[in-house]
């Protein structure tokens, strides 16, 4: 079957092969370029003294923001992809953003959990041009080991800025509280849980007090009895001689003086009368004993009101050690308050403090950083072409196609062609079987044959080298010329 349909087979392998080369040399060529960035760590800081974020998760947010479509323009822009392609914005940004690959790698035998768990950073650029995939594979580079730093001092500003108005509202709450707990203290001093000692005192004394209050009052009242007394003994006996009435002024200052003090009001009252009835002035005893009497109301008022304020006194005691438990309660609470708002501040410049150390280890190169450790240099080779597979698939797909059409056409021309053939259909052998002898039309044919399938073969190999750019002095059409400013 192959020999009988050996040239439609060999010109079905032809030109699918030359096809197949076609296709090798006319796509683009694909170059790549790797740029390694290193996760530099400080050799004197203890690195849990950094309170930033792990370098994994920087890594996260630095490439979020450099697969923004806003970011992905400005790569376009600056390095000029795409200048000459028909291709749609959002084609544009998508093609670059998946010709780019940020990939991390982690240390060796350290947790996925450590903060020293990222050891390196590459990132791959793919493009139809060295030149280009190294401009890409750079300049992602920069703008991660750029912004890894804008974004820690950025982090630090706004940490600082919250850290700080956070303190000075607490500051300004805990001087609020600390007023309305100094108020209620003052206001409720009596109910206080410190003071119930002191009140117990106070109404012991305020007890004594009051008992020689009622002594003195029990006393000037006996005197103002005695003088009512004395008044009307003396009215009865109105002739009486003033030498009586000196006397016996004598004898009751000095029983006086034997029983108050020398600045007693009554001493001073007995003294004024002894020294006007020795200036002859006896006939106002009525007045005398009057005054005496309204000297002692007097006394006997003021001592009442002392009585009448102790009582007040204690009344107010005992309604504030009712109070006690409210206040106590009322007290904690705000105590509570005042002690969380005072934790709270601690915390607050606890982190302050600990962002001002990690911004003054960033402004001396003490934190840990990335350094870019190896530019991405363009490469002499393309990458992921996989021709020699495409060839061998293309020759063998041809191969195949040729073989399925030959057997194809065998099946729609059915001939007996050898005895066993005719044997197996009518189930009868021949007597005699002949071979077909070739006339002169047949030897012409086959010798056309030949003649074609040689001329097959020797163009279909120029054509090749040609494809393949082998034949010196004639460049190759197939071989889409190598842009340096874009990405094709």
């Amino acid at each position: 079957m192959v020999w009988r349909r050996l040239p439609l087979v060999l010109t079905i392998v032809v030109l699918g092969v030359l096809v197949s080369f076609y296709l090798i040399v006319s796509s683009p060529r694909i170059y790549q370029a790797s740029a390694v960035i290193q996760i530099d760590m400080p050799a004197a800081i203890e690195q849990g003294s950094d309170s930033s974020l792990p370098a994994s998760r920087r890594v996260q947010l630095i490439e979020q923001r450099l697969m923004a479509r806003a970011n992905l323009r400005d790569v376009t822009e600056r390095l000029g992809l795409f200048a000459d392609s028909p291709l749609s914005e959002s084609e544009k940004l998508g093609a670059l953003r998946n010709s780019t690959k940020i990939e991390s790698i982690t240390a060796p035998g350290v947790s996925v959990d450590s903060r020293m768990s990222l050891a390196a950073i590459v990132i791959t650029a793919q493009a139809e041009t060295p030149v280009t995939a190294a401009a890409i594979a750079n300049d992602f580079a920069d703008s991660v080991v750029n912004r890894d730093r804008e974004n820690r001092n950025a982090r630090i500003l706004e940490s600082q800025e919250y850290l700080r108005s956070e303190e000075r509202r607490l500051n300004e709450a805990l001087s609020v509280q600390e007023r309305k707990v100094i108020e209620f203290s003052s206001r409720n001093e009596d109910s206080l849980p410190s003071s119930q000692e002191f009140l117990q005192t106070e109404l012991a004394q305020l007890t004594e007090m009051e008992t020689a209050l009622d002594r003195d009052i029990m006393t000037l009242q006996r005197e103002r009895l005695s003088l009512e007394a004395g008044g009307t003994a003396a009215d009865a006996r109105p002739s009486a001689s003033l030498v009586q009435q000196i006397r016996a002024a004598e004898i009751e200052l000095a029983q006086a003086r034997r029983t108050l003090s020398p600045e007693h009001p009554e001493i001073k009252r007995l003294e004024e009368n002894l020294e006007r009835l020795n200036s002859g002035g006896g006939s106002g005893g009525s007045d005398v004993v009057r005054r005496q009497a309204e000297l002692i109301d007097a006394q006997l008022a003021q001592l009442n009101e002392q009585k009448a304020g102790i009582a007040l006194r204690r009344a107010e005691i005992d309604q504030a050690r009712a109070r006690s438990a409210q206040v106590t309660r009322e007290l904690e609470a705000m105590n509570r308050e005042q002690r969380r708002l005072q934790d709270r501040y601690n915390e607050i410049s606890r982190q302050l403090a600990q962002v001002e150390t990690q911004q003054m280890l960033m402004e001396n190169d003490q934190t840990e950083r990335f350094v870019l450790l190896e530019r991405a240099l363009p490469p002499e080779y393309p990458a992921l072409s996989n021709r020699k597979k495409s060839a061998v698939m293309g020759v063998g797909g041809s191969i195949a196609l040729a073989l399925a059409v030959a057997f194809v056409l065998e099946l729609l021309n059915p001939v007996l062609r050898r005895g066993d053939q005719f044997a197996r259909v009518t189930g009868t052998r021949p007597v005699i079987s002949l071979p077909y002898r070739l006339s002169r039309a047949d030897l012409r044919a086959r010798r056309l044959r030949n003649i074609y399938m040689i001329v097959l073969l020797v163009v279909g190999v120029f054509v090749a080298l040609w494809l393949i750019g082998k034949v010196p002095g004639l460049p190759s059409p197939g071989v889409v010329s190598m842009p340096t400013d874009g990405m094709g």
